[in-house]
């Protein structure tokens, strides 16, 4: 039986064409690692928190839910004092904006928003605090709305940092603070008007619905593929040397 001689021009066809295969297969593994991997933050979308007006005191909205609604007798604890607890800071980030608003229960007492120097709420008045954005309201009698009424604002923050202010009318209990922050969190509740706490979201969830990959898992998955891919060219490389 004659002995049949390689096709010297088909083997190395072949060769070439795995080799095109593997760099095509790695090069496709790259630009998904790419298109994957953590990019950096957006610009994130200003949005507008309500602070509420009561008898004396005020509190942001989200602040002191119990059920389905705010209990007013908890925020009166924590806020109606010389010095407010942290649940009562509105707590916004730079660019955002704030809006006093006075919803039921209705104030019937006159209220001010003026603000203050720093956290000793002492030195108080239309703008005795040069970065601080507050000013002064002026005496408001809700509910009508305008000049004389709420709501306030909104008001933009543009520099980070933690502005006071308080009532003129009950400047001892009547207190607040704007804590304003740099860097926005992973999720935002998106729109105006009251927003939710973002922390409240389910971690991996955006408030825009279903549950997504990581960046970082889905690089991982691609790393690992890519691995693959290196493997298999090393031993395709062996096999070619052999040949």
């Amino acid at each position: 039986m004659p002995m049949q001689i390689p096709d010297l021009t088909s083997l190395k066809s072949a060769r070439t064409g795995r080799r095109v295969a593997v760099c095509a297969a790695a090069a496709v593994i790259s630009m998904i690692m790419a298109s994957v991997a953590p990019q950096p933050a957006t610009t994130h979308a200003a949005v507008n928190l309500n602070v509420h007006v009561h008898d004396d005191f005020f509190h942001p909205a989200g602040a002191f839910i119990v059920g389905s609604s705010t209990d007013h007798s908890l925020a009166a604890a924590a806020c109606e004092v010389p010095s407010p607890a942290s649940t009562c800071d509105a707590v916004i980030y730079v660019g955002d904006t704030i809006t006093w608003v006075s919803p039921a229960p209705l104030a019937t007492h006159l209220h001010t928003v003026t603000e203050c120097t720093d956290g000793s709420f002492t030195v108080c008045g239309a703008g005795v605090a040069a970065a601080n954005p507050i000013d002064d309201s002026g005496s408001r009698n809700p509910p009508s709305p305008g000049p004389s009424g709420w709501p306030y604002g909104p008001l933009t923050f543009n520099t980070a940092g933690t502005y006071y202010y308080r009532c003129e009318v009950h400047p001892s209990v009547m207190r607040g603070r704007v804590v304003v922050l740099t860097i926005p969190p992973p999720q935002v509740v998106g729109g105006r008007g009251e927003f939710a706490d973002a922390a409240t979201l389910p971690a991996g969830r955006t408030s825009g619905g279903g549950d997504a990959l990581s960046p970082s898992i889905i690089a991982a998955i691609a790393a690992g593929i890519a691995a693959l891919i290196a493997l298999g060219v090393v031993a395709l490389w062996a096999r070619d040397r052999r040949t």
